[in-house]
């Protein structure tokens, strides 16, 4: 074996592995069967090159030139019918077994006869020199060149036929094994017919650059879609080629070191070859994997995280503007594309028509004119995945039906009119709400296998939250017009108000208080709305894709975990809807009675010290000197000065929480301290309104309710002479909040 023969080898492996994937990624189509025979029959010539280049004796040598000279007429049988099908996979039989009859003819004549391969000659030094029969320059030189040529013609053909991936798969089919071919025919046809034999073996390594196109084809343009598969084969062939240049170079060393591999040295070392061996393929492995995702499949890895981490933030918003901007912004700038739109049904007209919610890019009239194509939206209500205009060239040529053919037609000039890629369904159940409207990339790439699942999925996490927020909208609007009756009612009790003068009072009276009532349910329902409907959005979120089935025991397991976690958090949020609804009621009133603080604070801590133990915090209560008794209603005063604490513990990950008490000035002085993550300058002033957070407390939790720290105050101040403030906080150091109650 010489460096020439390990470059054939190592071509052969490639175009054998390539094959093979190619084909087990798709065995039931014929166009992967036509390129996998392709790949075959050039890793069947390589092998036979390097026997042929082996061979010793004459015999030997005629033997494996006739077996190498069968391997180009398979190729290209397989090239040309390959040409047939390619991409759509229709071809008569008629032209496949044309091809096989023919190539078996040739094959015949070059086993078994001197026509093609008379003999062998050695020459010293040099490259063997074959002596050709009297039919290799007529017939086989023109079967060979002539099968290339038809299939060429058929590529270019099709090639200016076709319009989108299908035209760039075509090209990049087309490119590679023109050069490959021809740059071998060169070397391994034409030198050799005018006995020129020292490059007979470099057209078997000119495959690879057949292989190269096909590759980037496959990465780019999602031939033969196995573009998931090529990633895999990268770090598999990368960690197999580690895996036998490490096997072989410590053969080497302990052969240099040693003396051999079976001696007791090198058993001895084999205990630190060993681990390094695996720690060395770790690492391999991992740097494989960043190297793929970050050169080879970039835009993959990149937006596969950014449109999974959309579909999370969907269920955080019930706002339907805000929910159609975050995915239409969302992704047109993590996929890079020129335009993109949803377009929403309007159910009240008859028949149903479809409005813009949100176009960027698009004309907006030809928007509403895409969307009346009937059988777009049968086509997206029936399937419930995306429909990719460069595909419905091939739907059409497959459509049995001359209406459902034309109608793929007519929908298709419809969405090259105004430039629109891919249609996404926007599904409730199983109805259809809406539609994603996408145009193209900008950087000009295809839409692959993984970018359609991966919006698949998002639109239909996009179709709940979509449903959610019109669901909020029509309640907010329900709000409206019931305070528009009430508004009607009152000015028409005010319009009799002179003749009812003796019963004016009590009507002011009642009315003030139908209006505080109603104001409560209004603010009752929004606050019902906006803090339920994440959880609630999230636990029908996951629900309905456990319903959907095909996930993992180990998925659904997740799933319903994290559904009982926000069912726990629905159950905190409606507690704090009622308290805070409960302390704006006139029936809200205190009990007050003679405490001891002292006793309150040493059972609140108690209570709470589980939770501060288990995240790993110090906890401890301070009381300087004597304490003098206080009148408050312990029940609420112990709720308040807990969830205090108990809100110190939540936002604070190292550290602890110090509470301290003492008595200055006919004041007790109660200061809970944290070393937690403090409050932004800019939301101290209204951090005990109704509903309001934090921004770095959202981001370090995002199931609060924005009603802790009202509930606080709110309570406090009911108290005659108390209040509560922050008294200092600084950023991710910490807060202190003091709380004033007067003595006895």
């Amino acid at each position: 074996m010489d460096f020439k023969n390990y470059a054939i080898l190592v071509s052969a492996l490639i175009n054998l592995l390539l094959g093979v994937s190619v084909y087990f990624k798709g065995r039931d189509k014929k166009v992967n069967k036509a390129y996998a025979a392709i790949a075959l029959s050039v890793f069947y010539w390589s092998f036979g090159m390097i026997l042929y280049r082996l061979s010793s004796t004459a015999e030997e040598s005629i033997f494996w030139c006739r077996i190498l000279y069968t391997a180009p007429i398979l190729i290209v049988m397989s090239f040309l019918y390959f040409s047939y099908i390619f991409p759509s996979g229709n071809a008569g039989k008629k032209i496949g077994t044309g091809i096989i009859l023919t190539g078996i003819i040739f094959i015949l004549l070059s086993l078994f006869s001197e026509s093609i391969i008379k003999s062998v000659e050695f020459v010293s030094g040099r490259e063997k020199i074959i002596i050709f029969g009297e039919l290799y320059f007529i017939f086989y030189q023109s079967l060979i060149t002539g099968f290339f040529i038809w299939a060429y013609i058929i590529l270019i053909k099709k090639w200016r036929a076709s319009i989108g991936i299908t035209r760039a798969q075509i090209m990049y089919v087309f490119l590679g094994t023109f050069l490959a071919s021809g740059l071998s025919m060169i070397t391994n046809m034409s030198l050799p017919t005018f006995g020129i034999f020292t490059l007979n073996w470099a057209g078997q390594i000119l495959s690879l650059i057949m292989v190269g196109f096909i590759a980037y084809a496959i990465i780019r343009y999602r031939l033969m879609d196995i573009r998931i598969v090529a990633r895999r084969i990268f770090i598999y062939f990368g960690a197999g080629a580690f895996t036998y240049g490490f096997f072989y170079f410590t053969i080497w060393l302990y052969s240099r070191a040693f003396g051999g591999i079976f001696s007791s040295g090198a058993y001895a070392a084999g205990l630190v070859v060993a681990p390094a061996f695996v720690f060395g393929f770790y690492r391999l492995d991992s740097g494989l994997k960043r190297f793929a995702n970050k050169y080879l499949f970039a835009s993959l890895y990149n937006y596969q995280e950014t449109i999974n981490k959309l579909t999370d933030e969907l269920n955080n918003y019930i706002d339907l503007n805000k929910v159609i901007s975050l995915i239409v912004d969302t992704i047109k700038k993590t996929m890079q594309l020129d335009r993109a739109g949803v377009l929403l049904v309007n159910a009240e007209t008859r028949p149903i028509s479809y409005q813009i919610a949100k176009v960027i890019g698009f004309n907006r009239q030809n928007g509403i004119s895409l969307v009346q194509d009937n059988f777009l939206t049968r086509q997206l209500e029936k399937t419930q995945k995306p429909l990719v205009r460069d595909e419905l060239t091939l739907l059409s040529r497959d459509a049995r039906i001359l209406k459902d053919k034309k109608s793929i037609e007519t929908l298709h000039a419809h969405m090259k009119k105004i430039e629109a890629s891919l249609c996404l369904p926007l599904m409730s159940g199983k109805k259809l709400i809406g539609i994603i409207v996408l145009g193209a990339k900008i950087s000009g790439d295809a839409y692959t296998s993984e970018d359609l699942e991966l919006l698949n999925t998002l639109s239909k996490q996009a179709g709940i939250a979509v449903e959610n927020a019109r669901l909020y909208k029509k309640i907010e609007d329900f709000s409206e017009t019931l305070q528009e009756k009430v508004d009607e009612q009152t000015k028409d009790i005010t319009a009799k108000k002179e003749a009812l003068e003796k019963k004016t009072k009590d009507l002011e009276e009642n009315n003030a208080y139908m209006k505080k009532l109603l104001a409560m349910r209004s603010e009752f329902l929004d606050t019902a709305s906006h803090q339920l409907r994440t959880p609630v959005s999230v636990i029908k979120g996951m629900l309905s894709m456990i319903l959907e089935g095909g996930m993992s025991k180990e998925n659904i397991d997740k799933f319903m975990k994290a559904s009982f976690e926000k069912s726990i958090k629905l159950g905190e949020i409606i507690n704090d809807i009622l308290r805070a609804s409960e302390t704006e009621s006139e029936k809200f009133n205190l009990k007050f009675e003679k405490a001891d603080i002292k006793a309150i604070l040493e059972k609140i801590i108690e209570d709470k010290r589980i939770l501060a133990d288990k995240k790993g915090l110090s906890f401890k209560l301070t009381v300087a000197g004597k304490l003098s008794p206080i009148m408050i209603d312990e029940k609420y005063m112990s709720e308040a000065i807990g969830n205090l604490i108990d809100n110190s513990i939540k936002y604070t990950v190292k550290g602890g929480v110090f509470i301290k008490a003492e008595e200055k000035e006919r004041m007790i002085f109660i200061r809970v301290s944290d070393t937690g993550i403090g409050i932004p300058k800019d939301d101290e002033p209204k951090l005990f309104d109704k509903f309001v957070r934090a921004k770095n407390a959202v981001n370090a939790y995002a199931d609060g309710t924005g009603l802790g720290l009202y509930i606080v105050k709110k309570i406090v101040t009911m108290h005659k002479g108390a209040s509560i403030e922050i008294e200092w906080t600084e950023e991710n150091r910490g807060t202190t909040f003091l709380i004033k109650l007067p003595v006895i």
